[in-house]
């Protein structure tokens, strides 16, 4: 059990990076590679429902595009790693490629620190 500081917990600068990407795998390899080479383990990714800018344009009027499944990848670091990081990503995820997804940098937020458990292995 952690105990918090007498005034509450330390709160730190911090940046949010938003990733959507293909429901290929590269969301895992990117989680992987996050905690192997970068350290960062305040990392999520969730299944949901996207839908391509331009589907729209391939839709009958009146009648919305086809959705498709895709992964939203969320990332929570200091602020100034923040750049560099969704450079890291960016590159990682090869969002530049067709159909590679779409990565945000949210505004500066607060968060408090977090760490595993000692021994906690990593998921396969």
């Amino acid at each position: 059990m952690s105990t918090l500081p007498e005034n509450g917990p330390v709160l730190q600068a911090s940046r949010m990076l938003t990733c959507v990407l293909p429901d290929d795998g590269t969301d895992k390899e990117l989680l992987r590679s996050l905690r192997s080479e970068k350290g960062i383990i305040r990392a999520s990714s969730a299944s949901c429902l996207g839908s391509a800018i331009l589907a729209d344009a391939r839709t009958r009027p009146g009648r919305l595009p086809q959705p498709y499944l895709v992964r939203m990848v969320k990332v929570v670091v200091a602020e100034e790693e923040a750049e560099a990081l969704f450079e890291y990503m960016y590159e990682k995820a090869r969002i530049g490629r067709p159909g590679g997804g779409v990565i945000l940098l949210g505004a500066p937020i607060h968060s408090t620190a977090y760490a595993l458990p000692e021994g906690v292995p990593d998921e396969k």
